[in-house]
C-alpha cells in the first residue's frame, strides 16, 4: 500500500521533510541557492534537523507561502494546501466581502488550467513599471508588497520578480483591483506585471 502523503507545514523540519520525500530536494533547490548546501551531508544531518521550513525561508530569503505550495504541489497536494491559505487569509482579512471573494480566487486558480501566455494589450506600458525583486528579502514580503498596492493609482502598477509565481498574494491583488500578467524569464524567475483596474 502506498504511503500517505501529509501535508507539509512550516513547522516541519527540513530534514524530516527531505528524509520522508527525497524527491523534494530538487524542488527546495531550485528556490534558493542558499539550500544547495543540503548537499553537504554534514549540514544535512545537523543543522537541517534543528531548522525548521518557517526558519529556512528566512535564511533563504523566500516568501514562506509560496515555498510550501510549491512542496505539497510536488507531492500532488497543492489544492489542499491552498486550502488551508485561505484559511490564513480570513484570519488576516477583516471584511467579509473581500474575505468571500479573495477565497473564491484562490479556489479558483487551483483548480484552473494554465492561463493564456499571450500578453494583455497593456503590457508595454506595464514593462515600464517599477520593479520589486521578491527573491532579495529575508522576510514575508506580504505587508511590503500590499503598502505599495494600496498607493498605486488607476492605470499605474509594478512588476514582482519571484521564483515562482505566488498564487495566494496574485489572487489577493485581484481581489484589490488589480490585473496581472506573468512571464517565466527562466528558470527561477518569473516576472509578474501588475496594473491598477477601475
Amino acid at each position: 500500500m502506498a504511503e500517505e502523503r501529509t501535508l507539509i507545514q512550516k513547522e516541519h523540519t527540513v530534514y524530516e521533510v527531505l528524509t520522508r520525500y527525497p524527491e523534494l530536494k530538487p524542488v527546495l533547490q531550485s528556490l534558493s541557492p542558499k539550500f544547495k548546501k543540503l548537499d553537504n551531508p554534514v549540514a544535512f544531518n545537523t543543522l537541517a534537523r534543528i531548522t525548521t521550513l518557517e526558519r529556512a525561508a528566512k535564511i533563504g530569503g523566500v516568501y514562506l507561502r509560496e515555498m510550501l505550495y510549491r512542496l505539497n504541489e510536488a507531492l500532488g497536494r497543492g489544492a489542499e494546501y491552498l486550502a488551508t491559505e485561505k484559511a490564513a487569509i480570513q484570519d488576516s482579512l477583516r471584511s467579509g466581502k473581500a474575505l468571500k471573494k479573495v477565497v473564491e480566487l484562490v479556489g479558483k486558480r487551483s483548480n484552473e488550467v494554465p492561463p493564456t501566455t499571450s500578453p494583455p494589450s497593456w503590457i508595454e506600458r506595464a514593462r515600464r513599471f517599477p520593479t520589486m525583486d521578491l527573491r532579495k528579502l529575508a522576510e514575508d514580503p506580504f505587508d511590503r508588497v500590499m503598502k505599495i498596492a494600496e498607493g498605486t493609482t488607476e492605470g499605474e502598477g509594478f512588476i514582482l520578480v519571484q521564483s515562482f509565481e505566488p498564487l495566494p498574494l496574485l489572487a489577493h491583488l485581484s481581489q484589490k483591483g488589480f490585473l496581472y500578467h506573468t512571464e517565466r524569464i527562466g528558470a527561477g524567475e518569473y516576472r509578474i506585471y501588475l496594473i491598477k483596474g477601475n
